[in-house]
């Protein structure tokens, strides 16, 4: 990896080995959508409920290419626009029964896939392994 030492405590190893796990997974289970619409799915399924402006938040998106997302996601019947009774300049955005079905389905394939590539580390090192990602995944810079 660029700009990581080797001597960082095995930081650049720790990073060039995610990016090689990830792009395995990713290699082997390609999703139905491309990968911008699918980060807008995963940000719609795990809210629940949500508005554009909040998903463009999320995926660090312009909000005009959110709306152009979001329409062709409504287009293909993954996603459904409601109005805000609340809000009425707002609308709110959530998955239909096929978006919630392929998001289901792509993430168990990732799961699959991830269980296949770790198979080979020993007990011991699964659980270590496991006990970096929690923390790492805890890091308050997510926030």
């Amino acid at each position: 990896m660029v700009g990581l030492s080797r001597s960082e405590g095995g930081t650049a190893e720790v990073a060039e080995g995610l990016v090689r796990l990830w792009e395995c997974i990713d290699r082997r289970v390609a999703p139905a959508v491309p990968p911008a619409q699918f980060r807008v799915l995963r940000v719609v399924g795990t809210a629940g409920v949500v508005t554009s402006t909040k998903i463009a938040e999320a995926t660090g998106a312009m909000p005009s290419s959110i709306s152009r997302l979001i329409g062709r996601l409504q287009g293909a019947g993954l996603l459904v626009k409601e109005e805000n009774c609340s809000n009425r300049r707002e609308t709110l955005i959530r998955l239909t029964a096929d978006g919630q079905e392929l998001l289901r389905e792509v993430e168990e394939q990732r799961l699959d896939e991830l269980r296949l590539l770790l198979k080979p580390l020993s007990l011991r090192g699964r659980q270590a392994l496991l006990r970096g990602l929690i923390s790492f995944n805890q890091s308050p810079l997510w926030d």
